[in-house]
């Protein structure tokens, strides 16, 4: 696999989970925040999923359905991970605090379809 390919995936998933937290925040005035979310959310993928999408992308699969279990469930991890580090003593629970959720299934739908399109170069079936 071609590392052009892994910084694809890398790149539009960052922008893409940009545009989407750009609009769920609303703050449609200030464009320039599409760039600092897509950069906040670089540095996790850069960390969590590269390696992951490195793994896999061994036996490549377009759209396959393990993978895409695989990239929600290691996104679901990741996320309680950050979300614990950044927490504040008097927070509620991790597993009570819905954005944990909506941030890791987000994040693993939007990476796995950028890696199906930009790293899975070919379909050897499931």
């Amino acid at each position: 696999m071609k590392k052009r390919n892994l910084a694809a995936t890398l790149l539009f998933s960052s922008l893409t989970l940009g545009f989407i937290q750009y609009y769920n925040v609303g703050l449609f005035s200030m464009t320039f925040l599409i760039i600092a979310f897509a950069v906040y959310f670089f540095i996790p993928l850069l960390i969590f999923a590269v390696p992951l999408q490195y793994f896999l992308n061994k036996k490549p699969k377009k759209f396959s359905p393990v993978y895409f279990l695989v990239y929600l469930l290691m996104s679901l991890a990741a996320n309680f991970l950050i979300f614990y580090l950044m927490s504040k003593p008097f927070q509620p629970p991790l597993h009570t605090r819905t954005e944990i959720y909506w941030y890791g299934v987000v994040s693993g739908i939007v990476y796995w379809l950028w890696d199906s399109i930009c790293a899975q170069k070919k379909n050897t079936g499931q």
